[in-house]
Formats: structure tokens, sequence, C-alpha cells
């Protein structure tokens, strides 16, 4: 190989072709040339991770160090007719296969969480989970502790002003 081929082969567009995801690689497509499997650059890989895995058919860019695909790393993220841009706006998102869509736009202050009809959604935290602002529930609450507003048990608290009969409680205690 001369320099000049090195030097063409060093980038070149790519299509991933299968993924393992137990070993974090994928097998990359370019004209003529398949890779072995090869490790695919995420957003993070230090003390703080990420893990977004590619998926089969998403075009790549494969950098290929001294021009040799041996060696190379899949750089995605790159549009193609295939996987269009899904914004138009200032908007981000995050559309996941199953229709799934995480978005926030700063110019609103909005972040919106859409799932689909199945989705849950579960938010562990052994500090406590703080909302600031209207609640507006569309469906069943349930706990399985006490609920307590304004320091008034739903559990334990009484009526006073109770007559038997038909006659109304008065207000929480």
């Amino acid at each position: 190989m001369d320099d000049d081929d090195a030097l063409e082969g060093l980038i070149r567009y790519g299509q991933v072709v299968s993924v393992d995801l137990a070993a974090g690689r994928c097998v990359v497509a370019s004209g003529e040339i398949a890779t072995q499997p090869i490790r695919w650059i995420e957003v993070r890989a230090g003390k703080t991770r990420t893990w977004s895995p590619p998926s089969a058919g998403e075009q790549v860019l494969l950098l290929c160090p001294g021009g040799d695909p041996a060696g190379a790393i899949a750089l995605r993220g790159v549009s193609s007719a295939a996987h269009p841009p899904i914004g138009d706006a200032t908007r981000e998102l995050i559309e996941f296969p199953d229709g799934a869509v995480l978005a926030y736009d700063a110019t609103a202050h909005a972040l919106t969480a859409i799932l689909p009809s199945t989705g849950t959604v579960r938010i562990e935290a052994g500090g406590g989970l703080h909302l600031t602002g209207p609640l507006f529930v569309d469906g069943e609450i349930s706990a399985t502790e006490d609920v307590v507003g304004k320091g008034v048990s739903l559990a334990t608290h009484r009526h006073g002003l109770v007559k038997l009969g038909t006659d109304k409680s008065g207000a929480p205690e």
C-alpha cells in the first residue's frame, strides 16, 4: 500500500452490518471491505460512561489509523436516507426504536418524555424525590405508605364534628 492509498483509507463511510452487545463491538462494511468486530465511539468512556450501541444499517465514519481497517473505530451519528435527522429545530431529541422520545426545548424550558402505551417510568431515589410546582395526574395514584398533605396524614387523621347518620364530618384535624 503506497502513501496515497493509506491516506485515502484513513477515513471512509461505512454501514453497520452487525452488533455484538456483549463484546461492545460491531462489524462495518465499506465498499468491498468488511471489518472484523471493532469498537465504536461512545459519548463518554471514563469515570462517567454512556452506552448507546449502534444499530444494523446505521451509517458511520470508519476511522482507520494508518489506513488499515484492522484497527478501525466506528464514529456514529451520521444521518442517511435510511435514518434521516429526527428534528428540524433547536429542540434536542432522543428517539428510541419503540417510539419513545426524550426532548428538551431550551427556548421554552420544557422537558418532555413520551413513552409507548405500555411504557413505564421508574425513579429510585433513596434520599427522596422533590417536585416543585403543580402536579397534574390523569389517572390513579397509589402509595404503599402514608400520604401527607400540609401535615395531615391520610392514614391516621381524624375528623372532628362527627355525628351518626347522614351528617358530613368536619375538616381534618
